[in-house]
């Protein structure tokens, strides 16, 4: 008959890295910090969408099982998320988790000797040494038991009177206590997945123009920040900028994530010595769509009149290589003149797949006027169909090469079901469309969407 053992494992969950050309055993997927909301009502404030925070961390260890009682896994994230743990053995498939405790790292000094409590330890003192089982601690005393038997009894020192404290060994780290049950006796690789808060990355770009203007270099990167009190060596580390439809973007080579500190990471291939194209940048209205990320809007009248000139940027865009639209981010400009670099602007990146903008100015040269021209709601079937029409003039006596950015603000779920030319996308809400406007030209972008809730 083969007996099932309960077993302990006693271990420090240390990231395991490969031979050279190899992929670390950390694996662990970030997502971006989450934007705040744009207005009181809707969006995030109002029931809308929140988007998945922190971390998912992935980890193997090896680890020696025996059949002693207690399972203890430390160095794991404080910002752990006990409810989301997940363990696999992948030396014995038959292996199960019977229960789990969770305890956080020690940040403070008073934490971690609490730590003790039961334990023996020694108080070094100006009158000299006292030793005992320590009973409690605080931030104005610790109390030590000293003596046994008749003479045992409580002695009070505060923080202050003690020099020194010594402690039997232990961890500030965080550290999961495990009962499992398994078949196999001996060396196991363990695989242990958990959510964690207090990890998060940022988007920043920097563009250098040539000083004639028409080469660029581009760079985009990613900013880790890692809070959650545990490091990590060696991770392949994925990151996913949140949203309903995410984006993602695999590192290259494995990320240094050590507790408390930051670390930036290219999020895509450096763009060197690149064509910088002028377009024109127009936008009829702003972009609403934050503030109906919880409920849509179905009111016909709502936004839906005659629009104005709208506003026109000058913008330089390089080609970038990627399949979707670079995530949002401050992009700071600089530009070559002779021996020096000077600053240009610092603005939001625009973005759609395959290339990203800088802002430059603002343009007279372009106006336009943006209305419905078709909207109707139905309520029985929740769909709200609109026909929208952008009317775009070239006041200028030069061509431009110009790109009207509209937003499906209504609502999350939407489709272009007609459209006067193909767009491409520019986010998840935004698209675009690529006009060329000869001197005094007109021209007139259509399209209909049919949103559904």
């Amino acid at each position: 008959m083969r007996l099932v053992a309960l077993v302990s494992l006693v271990a420090i969950a240390t990231v395991a890295v490969a031979s050279a050309g190899g992929s670390s055993r950390t694996k662990i997927t970030v997502w971006a910090a989450p934007a705040p909301a744009a207005s009181a009502y809707g969006g995030l404030t109002y029931g809308g969408f929140s988007p998945p925070s922190g971390a998912m961390i992935t980890q193997q260890t090896e680890v020696d099982v025996a059949a002693s009682g207690d399972v203890r896994i430390a160095g794991v994230a404080s910002t752990l998320d006990p409810a989301s743990v997940q363990i696999r053995d992948l030396t014995d498939a038959t292996t199960t988790l019977v229960e789990q405790r969770f305890t956080p790292g020690a940040a403070t000094p008073t934490a971690l000797i609490a730590r003790h409590v039961g334990e023996s330890v020694t108080a070094i003192t100006p009158k000299g040494d006292i030793s005992g089982v320590l009973r409690s601690v605080d931030a104005q005393a610790i109390v030590i038991e000293v003596g046994a038997g008749d003479q045992r009894r409580l002695q009070v020192l505060r923080r202050d009177y003690v020099q020194d404290l010594r402690l039997p060994p232990g961890t500030d780290r965080g550290s999961l206590a495990l009962r499992l049950a398994t078949k196999t006796l001996g060396k196991h690789q363990l695989e242990l997945s958990y959510r964690a808060t207090g990890m998060q990355w940022t988007a920043d770009y920097l563009a250098v123009l040539d000083e004639a203007g028409s080469a660029l270099d581009f760079s985009a990167w990613a900013s880790i920040k890692n809070t959650t009190g545990a490091s990590f060596e060696s991770a392949d580390v994925t990151l996913v900028d949140g949203g309903k439809s995410p984006a993602r973007y695999v590192i290259a080579q494995p990320v240094k994530l050590l507790a408390g500190q930051q670390v930036q990471v290219p999020l895509v291939a450096a763009q060197r010595k690149a064509t910088a194209k002028t377009v024109v940048l127009y936008e009829a209205i702003p972009d609403l769509s934050a503030g109906f990320q919880g409920y849509a809007n179905t009111d016909c009248a709502q936004y839906n009149a005659n629009t104005g000139p709208g506003t026109a940027e000058i913008a330089v865009e390089v080609e970038v290589p990627t399949k979707e639209p670079l995530p949002p981010g401050r992009v700071r400009m600089f530009k070559r003149k002779g021996d020096r670099v000077e600053v240009v602007s610092e603005e939001p990146l625009r973005s759609r797949a395959g290339a990203a903008r800088i802002r430059l100015d603002r343009s007279t040269d372009v106006v336009g006027d943006r209305k419905a021209v078709t909207c109707t709601n139905d309520e029985k079937a929740r769909t709200l169909t609109e026909r929208i029409e952008i009317k775009l003039e070239n006041k200028s006596k030069r061509a431009l090469d110009v790109v009207v950015r509209e937003f499906a603000w209504r609502w999350t779920l939407f489709r272009i079901d007609v459209e006067d030319q193909k767009s491409a996308k520019g986010g998840a809400q935004t698209f675009e469309y690529r006009v060329a406007l000869p001197p005094g030209g007109k021209r007139t972008v259509g399209y209909t969407l049919v949103y559904t809730w």
